[in-house]
Order: C-alpha cells, then sequence, then structure tokens
C-alpha cells in the first residue's frame, strides 16, 4: 500500500525502539522472511524535554534457533510490553509515535512474525506509527553535523556519514545498546532543529500504518504497493511467489529510474476486487 503521510496531533512521548532479529547480515541462512525476533529495547522520552522517562529490553526466545534459556516467549515479551505502553502511555491517555533506525522491524517484522505464531499484537504494534531516522531524517541529521549522507547499497555501517559509523559497530550490539545510540541521535535531531516553526520537516510526519489502512478499507481499493522486490525480478516469478499464498493479482507494474531504467524494487500489484487485494496483505513480509 501508499503510505499516507499526514500530519500527526501534537506528540507527548517518543519511544526509540530498536528490534533484534536472528536475521544475517546477508540472508544466507536467515532470510528476512524466516527470521525472528530475539531482543526488544526501548526507551521512553518526553516529547517537549527529550528527558528519559523509562527504559527497558526484552530478551525472546525464538522458537527455530537454538538461544538461552533465559528468554522470554515472543508471545510473553510482547505482553510485557503492552504492559508497559498500558501503564505509561494509554491510561494517560498520551500521543505517542515511536523511532527507530530502519521501521522494517516494526512495520513487517513484528506483524508478520505474530501471524506466524498466533499472537495478537496490540493495535499501536498492528499499525505502528513510526518515524523512521534513515529515511526520513539522514539528510537532516547529516545537515546537522554537516556532513554528506552516502548513498550506496553496502550494509548500513558503510551506507553512513563517515561521523556515524561508529555509532554501527562491525559486531553486534544489545537492543538497548542500539536504543541509547538512537535516543542520542533523535535528542541531536531535535535540538539542531530548534525552533520547530523553521523545521517544519522535522519529526511531524511520521508514518502512519494505521491511516493508510484506513484510506485502503475507505477506498475499496485494489492495488497493492509492493517495496522490497529484488530487481531482477520478473512477471512470471511475481505471479508464482502471490499463487504461492493464494493470490492472484490481474496485472504487475514495476517502476524505474526516469533517467537510467534501473529497477527501483517497488512496483503495484492490480487485483479484480478489493476483498482479493485485502486478503493479500497477509503476505507482508514475505
Amino acid at each position: 500500500m501508499a503510505t499516507v503521510s499526514a500530519p500527526t496531533p501534537k506528540l507527548d512521548r517518543y519511544i526509540v525502539i530498536h528490534v533484534a532479529t536472528t536475521c544475517d547480515e546477508h540472508g544466507v541462512y536467515v532470510t528476512k522472511d524466516s527470521a525472528e525476533v530475539i531482543e526488544l529495547g526501548w526507551i521512553l522520552l518526553d516529547a517537549k524535554t527529550c528527558e528519559e522517562l523509562h527504559r527497558e529490553s526484552v530478551l525472546v526466545k525464538p522458537v527455530n534457533t537454538p538461544i538461552t534459556p533465559l528468554c522470554s516467549t515472543f508471545r510473553d515479551a510482547i505482553a510485557r510490553f503492552d504492559e508497559f505502553a498500558k501503564e505509561h502511555l494509554i491510561s494517560k491517555n498520551l500521543e505517542f509515535a515511536f523511532v527507530t533506525l530502519d521501521s522494517w522491524d516494526l512495520r513487517v517484522q513484528l506483524p508478520r512474525e505474530a501471524r506466524d505464531k498466533a499472537v495478537v499484537l496490540p493495535a499501536y504494534l498492528q499499525h505502528s506509527r513510526t518515524f523512521d531516522l534513515r529515511t526520513d531524517s539522514l539528510s537532516n541529521i547529516c545537515a546537522a553535523l554537516e556532513v554528506e549522507p552516502v548513498q550506496t547499497s553496502a550494509p548500513i555501517k558503510h551506507n553512513l556519514p563517515f561521523h556515524l559509523q561508529a555509532l554501527a559497530p562491525a559486531s553486534p550490539r544489545r537492543a538497548m545498546e542500539e536504543a541509547i545510540t538512537l535516543a542520542r541521535v533523535l535528542r541531536g535531531l531535535i535540538r539542531k532543529s530548534q525552533p520547530p516553526h523553521e523545521h517544519p520537516e522535522i519529526l511531524t510526519r511520521p508514518m502512519d500504518a494505521r491511516a493508510d489502512v484506513r484510506a485502503f478499507l475507505a477506498e475499496r481499493s485494489k492495488v497493492l504497493h509492493l517495496s522490497g522486490l529484488p530487481h531482477d525480478t520478473t512477471q512470471s516469478e511475481l505471479e508464482s511467489w502471490f499463487t504461492q499464498f493464494g493470490g492472484r493479482p490481474i496485472a504487475f507494474w514495476t517502476l524505474r529510474t526516469p533517467d537510467q531504467h534501473k529497477p527501483t524494487g517497488t512496483g503495484f500489484a492490480v487485483f479484480s476486487s478489493h476483498e482479493e487485494a485485502a486478503e493479500s496483505l497477509c503476505m507482508n513480509g514475505r
């Protein structure tokens, strides 16, 4: 689905979150669609003062990968996060949004794994409202640091400007360590974006999955937006992939760059009915 970018209500809290999974860097041993969450780490910040109000992490025991018995199950980890959200946010009727370096884990990984493991996610996780710092704010972070962003297809450490590469060490780190780093980046971004009225594009339009779904249902759309496609994907491969999961699109469109006509890894699938398109939403993350 296309992303709806609507102004968000004035936020009271930011949840800086990092989701660690079993997916290896190159997807050789563990592919993205079979990855499992192994840790959640989050920090709650006051949106006005950036004061830290709470921090917590939960180790998650994956089903398909042997790991320490000290971990919780995926179901228990989600339940623990929901307890935190109810205590610190929902019971106080506070507006909040997630802040992450890469929104894939919140938008795709958690809903896909929840479906696989028959876990019902709270509505705010099933359709999250998220600021993706790498996608939305990397250029602003680099401008604040007076460095140039590096646009390559290399691993994330090498896709960061030199000044930020130290924040992405080669060895894996705990989710809480990543959340602490992201909180530092968020505070710096807010500090460098004052006064707010002179930087209206900073932290004002999160990716709102709930708004996306509402628009999709209200319009009875028959079109799904595709992203993350391998650049050499053919139409027959797309047809086979949808058929494998019971989908029956009547047409596909893939997008290319206007100048060099290179694949962008994005496109659209068109269905004969809204109901068929809606059924194929469950393929998100496959």
